[in-house]
């Protein structure tokens, strides 16, 4: 092999070894930046199914203890609920307001599409609670919108 590189000229030489060094950067690319990366996401996955998975057995665990302590009525903190919910679902809220009629209004600003129908799912689904009134437009970005919700207790 080195006779046959040897009997190259110089120019060819040259050439196969920057061809070589191209190919060695393009996998190390590939293995360390393209493979690392994807197993990032899969984890990031990961603990996201795992958060949502807390946060409902969380809620279950706050609907028990409420029905233990109220001999059956259901008292649970409406606004707690809310931040756990939107916290296993990636949401940043930009406004929480209870009003005087035992209700919440919750403002998202620039969240994902998808994460506010899990939201959504989980609250009406897991809390038992119910969405009164919703407003949600689009944000400027393809799949974030604006979202305003007024929940209440069951």
């Amino acid at each position: 092999m080195r006779a046959w590189f040897e009997s190259l000229s110089k120019r060819d030489q040259f050439a196969l070894c920057a061809l070589g060094a191209a190919l060695g950067i393009w996998l190390f690319v590939q293995i360390v930046f393209v493979e690392l990366d994807g197993r990032r996401e899969r984890l990031l996955d990961g603990n996201a199914a795992l958060a949502q998975q807390l946060s409902r057995v969380d809620l279950k665990v706050e609907q028990l203890t409420a029905l233990r302590e109220g001999g059956g009525g259901r008292q649970v903190n409406l606004t707690r609920t809310l931040n756990q919910a939107s916290e296993a679902n990636g949401l940043a809220v930009k406004r929480l307001q209870p009003n005087s009629r035992g209700e919440v209004q919750i403002r998202f600003e620039g969240v994902d599409f998808d994460g506010v129908l899990r939201f959504l799912e989980q609250i009406e689904g897991a809390a038992d609670l119910t969405v009164l009134d919703a407003s949600i437009s689009s944000a400027g970005r393809s799949g974030s919108v604006n979202a305003t919700l007024r929940i209440a207790g069951s």
